[in-house]
């Protein structure tokens, strides 16, 4: 259905013109350092941000190629996320680009708009980008911290071991921005690559020229693209029009189904996975004389970053860098979710949990037959012999009380993973499996429907001793972001604390007239420090401010 309507909707000069840019919790890293990123997708014909996209693709360029990608979801043109430089980059600059799957779809699309020059140093060795590093026998001066629009910052003492930060907006508008606070070592920022010149920029875009109209806005999130490999034109003709399965282990929300087309390749709509997961891919009723398997295809169009200016090396920055790789070091090792605040991220749930009964198993007496518990106490599942095959059904009662089948096959997951065929189910350990969650109503995943679901939740969450059939892969993927604001409240005095970055917020907001006040705790060592905002106004207007202490 949504193939069906978004290119008629959205098709020519109608569509909208997105561009990204992305502010980042500083301007220089050491290799090994996570890069803190708040997303801004806008509307480049009015310059407000534009709600229709939901997923940002990030990519670090050096001038030899791609080095490194992420994912951020959007939500009203906003999102935040984190992205982890390689330990291994060499030192030099790299180019950041940002884009949406809509604004790339633009005849004449322009990476160029939005992106930020990010300087790299690696503390592990010698290695730099070939002619990307120029030794200097004088450091650069360090450019002005920026000053534009209504916002306002400042800096005072808070409680013990912390500093209050203060974020005033002076403007007539509301504001949306992220915050950083930061050590300032005095090692100069790349120039260019503010929210200002990314405003400009699109001021100055020419007129639209047209769009790829086979490219799907993800006006839900992330449209995952898969083919059929490892099989012959006859097998391929075998599975066009079957149904394939993608899931990564969890609750059973992160299923997606689409129907293979004749060229082999199948879509998926999806409302953002995220995170790093494990991804299984299916077929269904694949042939076992032909196996074949699925490939997701890679989302990110490899953008050519341009030119991307020298860095410029200067001795004098040794002791600053030592104090860099240190901290990162020790970052790395010290990782916690306790340094991070989970912000809201929008999910559509597959499954209700409204309607959702469990059975927890160790309230019952334990069997160690599957098909025992159906019998003995889920008169909501049963079993049956169809077409010679193995199947669980799923029951529901009518107006006298009484169970009866739902017409069709049951979905059955194992930790969130289909289970296609029902036979490993019952054949499966009981007391690897601490509950049953059952949904005893008809549901739709994708446009694939099904007779009640059933998930099998294991004590793990693993799929523990699950031997899959031939055509299931199971491969890497790369989620979006989960939208995180670095906070360190719950750094304790164990913690070796040198942190380079004390506080970043991705996602915050003022009206008019409004303050904010937030409290940043404090590293082990003294120097000097920056507080700053960056954001757009309401209207598209770019907004920046700063201060030192």
């Amino acid at each position: 259905m949504m193939m069906l309507f978004l290119p008629g909707l959205l098709s020519g000069q109608s569509r909208i013109r997105e561009r990204v840019y992305v502010s980042t919790d500083r301007e220089v890293y050491v290799a090994g350092d996570a890069v803190w990123m708040s997303a801004y997708c806008v509307d480049a014909s009015s310059g407000k941000l534009s709600t229709f996209s939901k997923t940002a693709y990030v990519e670090v360029h050096s001038s030899a190629g791609m080095v490194q990608t992420a994912k951020v979801a959007l939500e009203g043109g906003r999102g935040g996320g984190r992205l982890m430089l390689p330990n291994s980059l060499p030192t030099g600059n790299y180019r950041l680009l940002a884009y949406t799957a809509l604004g790339a779809s633009e005849e004449g699309f322009d990476p160029a708009v939005g992106a930020r020059t990010l300087s790299v140093f690696n503390t592990f060795s010698n290695e730099r980008i070939e002619g990307g590093v120029k030794v200097v026998g004088q450091a650069p001066a360090a450019a002005a911290l920026p000053q534009s629009g209504g916002l306002a910052v400042s800096a005072s003492a808070g409680a013990a071991g912390k500093a209050r930060i203060t974020v005033t907006n002076r403007g007539s508008e509301a504001v949306t921005f992220s915050l950083s606070v930061r050590h300032g070592d005095g090692i100069p920022a790349p120039e260019g690559g503010r929210i200002a010149d990314f405003v400009g920029s699109m001021r100055a875009l020419p007129a639209a020229r047209g769009f790829n109209d086979d490219v799907v806005p993800e006006y839900e999130g992330e449209i995952i693209r898969a083919r059929v490999t490892g099989t012959d034109a006859e097998g391929l003709q075998s599975v066009k029009e079957k149904y394939a399965f993608i899931s990564s282990p969890g609750d059973g929300q992160n299923i997606y189904t689409a129907p293979i087309s004749d060229d082999g390749t199948a879509t998926f709509f999806t409302s953002n996975i995220y995170g790093d997961q494990n991804m299984f891919l299916e077929i269904e009723d694949v042939d076992r004389d032909n196996i074949c398997h699925l490939e997701i295809l890679s989302p990110f169009l490899n953008l050519d970053p341009g030119d991307i200016p020298a860095l410029a090396l200067y001795p004098g920055y040794a002791e600053a860098l030592e104090l860099r790789g240190v901290a990162m070091q020790l970052e790395r090792n010290f990782d916690s979710d306790t340094l991070y605040s989970e912000l809201p991220a929008r999910q559509h749930l597959v499954l209700d949990p409204n309607s959702c009964k469990s059975y927890i198993l160790d309230d019952y007496t334990r069997f160690p037959v599957m098909e025992d518990i159906f019998i003995e106490f889920i008169p909501e599942i049963r079993a049956r012999q169809v077409n010679g095959k193995r199947e669980l059904q799923v029951l529901v009662t009518d107006q006298r009380g009484q169970y009866r089948s739902l017409h069709g096959m049951a979905l059955i997951l194992l930790d969130g993973v289909p289970v296609l065929d029902h036979g490993k189910i019952l054949s499966y350990d009981p007391l690897l499996v601490k509950r049953i969650d059952i949904y005893p109503d008809s549901y739709f995943v994708g446009i694939r429907g099904f007779s009640g679901i059933v998930n099998f939740v294991t004590y793990k969450g693993t799929l523990p001793s699950m031997a899959f059939e031939d055509n299931v892969r199971i491969v890497d993927f790369q989620g979006t972001c989960y939208p995180l604001a670095y906070t360190c409240e719950g750094v304790g005095d164990e913690y070796p604390d040198y942190r380079q970055t004390l506080l970043w917020h991705p996602l915050l907001t003022l009206g008019p007239g409004e303050s904010m006040e937030m409290d940043c705790k404090m590293p082990v060592y003294s120097g000097r420090f920056e507080a700053v905002a960056e954001g757009l106004t309401s209207s598209g207007g770019p907004v920046s401010a700063s201060s030192s202490f």
